[in-house]
């Protein structure tokens, strides 16, 4: 059950960062052709990009964590013999949870005190793009305890969950 909540999860964040990315590139496209040549500004956009940018960048994080292909070091773990190197594995994995915690824990704080201060050119709260520290820290949490909870707990040699 937890693994097909897994899957979808991963799915429905790849999905919507997907659709964000695009719905950034019209809109910018959009924006430098109707500058460009009908001589309209909008001024609202670039507060609207940030706000796609943000999600974008901590749903894809997310992601590529949940799906073990985000950026990591792993040379001295492949030098392992493969149980001291699962041993290491949970260690790592106990301390990213608690940073998940942190994330989520924070990410809370700051989103409900930038939701009384607002973009600069619409009156939509800031704490909206702050939202995304938490709902990314509790889905890298829920990947993080789902490979802690595996018994093999990671593949040592591809760094994903068995």
């Amino acid at each position: 059950m937890w693994n097909r909540i897994y899957k979808y999860l991963i799915e429905g964040m790849q999905w919507c960062s997907g659709v964000l990315f695009l719905l950034l590139l019209v809109l910018n496209v959009l924006r430098i052709l109707l500058r460009y040549f009908f001589g309209i500004s909008w001024l609202w956009v670039p507060d609207l990009s940030r706000l796609l940018f943000i999600w974008i960048v901590f749903l894809g994080s997310a992601c590529l964590y949940g799906k073990g292909e985000h950026l990591m070091m792993d040379y001295f773990i492949t030098k392992l013999e493969p149980e001291v190197a699962r041993k290491l594995k949970r260690f790592v994995l106990g301390g990213e949870c608690i940073l998940f915690l942190v994330l989520i824990g924070v990410g809370i704080q700051m989103a409900i005190v930038r939701m009384g201060i607002p973009f600069d050119t619409w009156d939509l709260p800031t704490g909206y793009a702050y939202l995304a520290v938490p709902v990314s820290g509790a889905a890298m949490l829920f990947f993080c305890v789902v490979s802690f909870g595996k018994r093999g707990i990671m593949d040592v040699e591809t760094n994903r969950p068995n």
